[in-house]
C-alpha cells in the first residue's frame, strides 16, 4: 500500500511538476511563482472536495484515541483519505507523508485482521503491524519505524511491547518490498558532512542541542494552538477554509518559497547552502514554516509533521552552526531535527534511530543525548491529545 501511494504521488508529481516527489525544488516551480498562492488554494479546492464526497480521517490525534479505545483503526475511508493526502502533498502542503501512512496502512491491518477473525489483542498487533509496514518505507529504518509506532501512541515510550517482534517483522517487509519495487529509499537524497571522531565537547553541545530544540518545539505547539483557536469559528465552512489556508502557504511560499512542500528535498538544499543564508533569514525560513504546517494541519489539509519539523530542524541547527562554528555540522542539524520532533511526537527512541540511520551512526550517542534532553524538558507539554499511557484504557 505504501509503495502504491509512493507511486502514484510520483505520477502525480510527474503530471504537474515534472519531476519526482524527492526532487521537487525552487527551480521546477519558478515559473509558476507570481502564481503561487492560486495554486495551493486550488490545491486546497481538490482536498476539500475529496474529503467531502470520499470521507477521510482526521489524523494522527484521532488515530491514536481509536486505537486505544478500539484496538483497531477504521478502514472505511481508506481510498479517501489515501486522495485527499497524496492531493496536499502534491500542491505544496507542509503536512507530511507518515500520519496518512499510519491512517492507511493501520486501517488495513485492521481489515485483515476483522477478515481473520481475529481476537482484540490480535487485531491491536495486526493493527500496529500495518503501520509500520508503511513506516518502514517512508523513515528508511524498519527498526526506528518499529520503535516510532510503538512509541507514538503513548506519551512515555513502548507500552504494546508485545507488538515489537511482529511489527518489526513488517516494517522490514515493507521496507524491503519498496526497495525491491521502486529501487528508491526515501531521504537518500540527504548529504550530511563527515563526522568522524567524538569530542568530549560535543556532548555539551548536543544538551544545547536539546534545550533549544526544546524551546523550539514548545513554540511550535504555542502558534499551533492559536491557530486552532483562529480557525475554529471557520470549520462550518470547510471548503472555504481550506481554500483560503491554501491560498495563505502561498502567500508564505512567495516569501519563503523554500517552505513549500513537506521539507523532504528541501532538507537538502539547506544542507547545501552551508553559510549562504543569514541567521535571521534560517530562523525567518524555520518560524514560517512552523506556521504553514499549522495552518495545513488546522485548515484542512491531510498530512503529517515528522518531515516538516526534520526541515526546521536543519535550519535552527544550521543557525546553530553559524552562530557557533566549532559546533560540527552535523551534528547541529541532526541533533535538532530530532530535538524539535520529539516534542511533538513524544517517540526518541524511534527518533534517535531513524536520524542516525538519515545521517551517521556515528552521531548515536549525541543524537541520542540531544533529543533525551528535549523530551525530559518537555514531558509536561503535550501536542497529541490523545497519547496516554496503557493502563489508562481498558485492554481489548
Amino acid at each position: 500500500m505504501a509503495t502504491a501511494f509512493y507511486l502514484a504521488l510520483k505520477l502525480g508529481f510527474a503530471l504537474l511538476w515534472g519531476t519526482d516527489p524527492s526532487q521537487v525544488s525552487i527551480g521546477t516551480w519558478a515559473h509558476l511563482y507570481p502564481y503561487m498562492p492560486l495554486l495551493t488554494a486550488f490545491g486546497g479546492l481538490l482536498v476539500g472536495l475529496s474529503v467531502k464526497f470520499f470521507g477521510a480521517t482526521e489524523g494522527l490525534a484521532d488515530a491514536i484515541a481509536e486505537l486505544h479505545h478500539e484496538g483497531r483503526l477504521s478502514y472505511r475511508f481508506l481510498p479517501g483519505m489515501a486522495l485527499a493526502s497524496s492531493l496536499s502533498l502534491l500542491f505544496g502542503s507542509s503536512a507530511g507523508p507518515e500520519s496518512p501512512m499510519i491512517d492507511i496502512n493501520g486501517g488495513l491491518g485492521s481489515w485483515f485482521a476483522e477478515r481473520l477473525h481475529l481476537p482484540p489483542k490480535s487485531t491491536r498487533i495486526l493493527t500496529l503491524c500495518g503501520m509500520a509496514a508503511g513506516m518502514g518505507v517512508f523513515f528508511e529504518s524498519p527498526l526506528g519505524a518499529t520503535l516510532f509506532v510503538l512509541e507514538v501512541p503513548h506519551r512515555r515510550s513502548v507500552e504494546f511491547y508485545e507488538a515489537i517482534i511482529p511489527a518489526l517483522i513488517s516494517a522490514a517487509a515493507g521496507f524491503t518490498l519498496f526497495r525491491v519495487i521502486t529501487g528508491t529509499t526515501i531521504g537518500d537524497i540527504y548529504r550530511f558532512p563527515a563526522y568522524d571522531t567524538l569530542r568530549p565537547e560535543d556532548i555539551g553541545f548536543a544538551v544545547l542541542l536539546g534545550i533549544i530544540g526544546a524551546a523550539v518545539g514548545t513554540l511550535f505547539i504555542l502558534v499551533d494552538r492559536q491557530i486552532q483557536r483562529w480557525l475554529n469559528p471557520y470549520r462550518q465552512y470547510p471548503l472555504v477554509l481550506i481554500v483560503a489556508v491554501g491560498f495563505l502557504i502561498g502567500l508564505i511560499a512567495l516569501m519563503h518559497p523554500i517552505t513549500l512542500f513537506y521539507g523532504e528535498r528541501q532538507i537538502e538544499q539547506v544542507i547545501q547552502v552551508v553559510n549562504r543564508y543569514s541567521i535571521g533569514i534560517l530562523l525567518s525560513v524555520a518560524f514560517f514554516k512552523l506556521v504553514a504546517l499549522s495552518l495545513c494541519l488546522r485548515g484542512g489539509f491531510r498530512g503529517g509533521v515528522v518531515f516538516p519539523l526534520f526541515f526546521v530542524g536543519a535550519c535552527v541547527g544550521m543557525a546553530v552552526h553559524e552562530a557557533l562554528p566549532n559546533t560540527p555540522l552535523s551534528v547541529a542539524l541532526a541533533g535538532m531535527m530530532a530535538a524539535i520532533t520529539v516534542v511533538v511526537t513524544k517517540t526518541p527512541l524511534g527518533l534517535a534511530v531513524i536520524l542516525t540511520v538519515i545521517s551517521h551512526t556515528s552521531m548515536l550517542p549525541l543524537i541520542t543525548i540531544a533529543t533525551l534532553t528535549s523530551y525530559l524538558l518537555t514531558l509536561p507539554i503535550t501536542w497529541i491529545p490523545s497519547q496516554r499511557s496503557r493502563e489508562d484504557t481498558p485492554d481489548p
